[in-house]
């Protein structure tokens, strides 16, 4: 033991001993093997994180590719319900692809992989029209749109709107052609229904007896349609076509027109509103306008009809004047007078304007009649009414209220200036000679005055006044003016205004 002890402390064995506990290390450091698995744990790391990673976008590739296959159905399905299909054309391969809704469009079967030429499926009579657009493009580029027919295999003709987009390259060729066909053939019978349908109502319309307008409600209100009769009604030349005419010019105020037009709009229907219209060499004539709303080629319109009634109006206005007027002198009839005097009266009250009334009395006219017959007597009465025009202004009221009797309004007019209007009618007539049995005869007139004293007052009272006035003339021995005031028991004598 002690022996070995010795030898262990010798200096050769305590060396080995430290190099050999030298190489083993320390029991806590790393050794080789411990390196290899944390690399071997990394890399499992770093795998599972790649999986992860593309796992994720796997997902949204996924994702992606379900949205866009809803996309595309979605796009399958709006070109079903709109009937319409794409194409493309590339001219450096010569390859070009339709899809399958172009071939339902076209009528060709959807598997057939061999598409014969479009050119071969287009109608004979549109195939230079569309020949002539797509060329067009081809040689300037950009797009291009064209509605033709194309034939099936059963005959059956479909109306097709050919559009596409034609890219050119750098020696100015075509290189790319991209576009799409779209059944309108439901669209195209409708339109040729309705042209059809419009033509039927023009040849109407046309055949109508009675003049018809059909102006868009639009600025201007455009002329859309006028028949042969509204062209002979306003004198219009054959030769010139509706869109040229000017729908302003048919009235002969402007303001009538929007007028009309616009209560056609807020009443939907308008019957027989009397109107001034205007021909060709501004020729005016009274006219009855019947309107009405409606679409006329999908256009909102206002469909007016004219009747010219110029003559039914001068008949009209003939036996309205007859109703208001005396037949023999042409003034108003005493009911007419009346009428008009009591309007008078109250436009006077309302403006607060003086009014002057004159009671006018041929004298001894009976004896004229007596001595040398009616005729002459009508004679006499006609001039008169004359004279009596001749000295008043044209708003003053005139009327015959009896047999030689007149009455006269004169309005704004004072007690001096109506006894001067009477002053001068009175002289006037006193020069006035007819030839009754080869001899001159002359006649006087009596005239008297009142004037509207306050607002209460009714236009028979002021006409009893001037009565009042007209017997004091007369017993004064005719041929005279008095001005009645107030108190009628008192008259004011001519003289005061001398």
């Amino acid at each position: 033991m002690g022996g070995l002890f010795a030898a262990f402390f010798s200096g050769g064995v305590r060396a080995e001993t430290i190099e050999i506990l030298y190489e083993q290390g320390d029991a806590g450091g790393f050794v080789t093997s411990d390196w290899i698995w944390i690399l071997f744990f990394l890399l499992a790391a770093f795998g599972v994180v790649l999986w992860l990673v593309r796992s994720h976008f796997l997902q949204l590739l996924a994702n992606k590719e379900e949205d866009l296959d809803r996309a595309h159905m979605r796009l399958h399905e709006a070109q079903r319900i709109a009937r319409i299909g794409s194409w493309t054309r590339n001219f450096e391969t010569g390859e070009t692809f339709w899809s399958n809704e172009a071939k339902v469009v076209l009528g060709l079967d959807e598997a057939a992989v061999e598409i014969p030429h479009y050119e071969s499926l287009i109608h004979p009579d549109d195939l230079d029209r569309v020949t002539e657009v797509v060329a067009s493009a081809y040689f300037q580029g950009g797009s291009y749109q064209c509605d033709h027919r194309v034939v099936g295999k059963d005959g059956f003709e479909k109306h097709i709107r050919l559009a596409g987009q034609v890219v050119l390259g750098e020696a100015s060729s075509p290189v790319h052609e991209t576009g799409t066909v779209q059944d309108i053939t439901d669209r195209k019978l409708a339109e040729m229904a309705l042209q059809r349908s419009e033509e039927r109502m023009r040849s109407i319309l046309n055949a109508a007896p009675y003049p018809i307008l059909i102006l868009e409600l639009a600025e201007e209100y455009p002329v859309l349609y006028a028949n042969a009769s509204a062209y002979n009604l306003f004198g219009l030349n054959e030769a010139i076509v509706c869109e040229e005419l000017k729908s302003k010019e048919f009235w002969s105020v402007p303001e009538d027109r929007m007028t009309f037009i616009d209560t056609v709009q807020n009443d939907e229907h308008v019957f027989e509103t009397e109107m001034v219209m205007k021909s060709q060499g501004n020729r005016t004539f009274w006219a009855s306008l019947t309107g009405s709303q409606l679409e006329f080629g999908g256009i909102r319109s206002v469909f007016i009809s004219v009747m010219d009634i110029t003559q039914r109006k001068r008949i009209q206005q003939e036996l309205e004047r007859l109703a208001t007027t005396d037949s023999l002198t042409g003034l108003y009839n005493r009911r007419s007078f009346f009428e008009f005097a009591n309007k008078e009266l109250r436009r006077a009250v309302r403006y607060k304007q003086p009014m002057a009334l004159l009671m006018l009395d041929l004298d001894h006219f009976k004896a004229v009649n007596d001595s040398y017959g009616h005729q002459a007597g009508d004679n006499v009465l006609r001039r008169f009414a004359e004279i009596l025009k001749q000295n008043l202004r044209e708003e003053d009221l005139m009327g015959r209220i009896g047999g030689e009797e007149f009455c006269a309004i004169l309005v704004s007019s004072e007690e001096q200036g109506a006894y001067l209007v009477a002053e001068r009618i009175r002289k006037r007539w006193m020069e006035e000679t007819f030839d009754l049995e080869e001899r001159p005869v002359a006649f006087t007139v009596s005239i008297g005055i009142s004037i509207m004293l306050n607002e209460r007052e009714s236009i028979e009272d002021v006409m009893e006044r001037a009565d009042i006035g007209l017997y004091s003339a007369k017993r004064s021995g005719r041929n005279c003016v008095i001005v009645q005031g107030a108190d009628a028991g008192t008259h004011n004598q001519a003289e005061q205004f001398r």
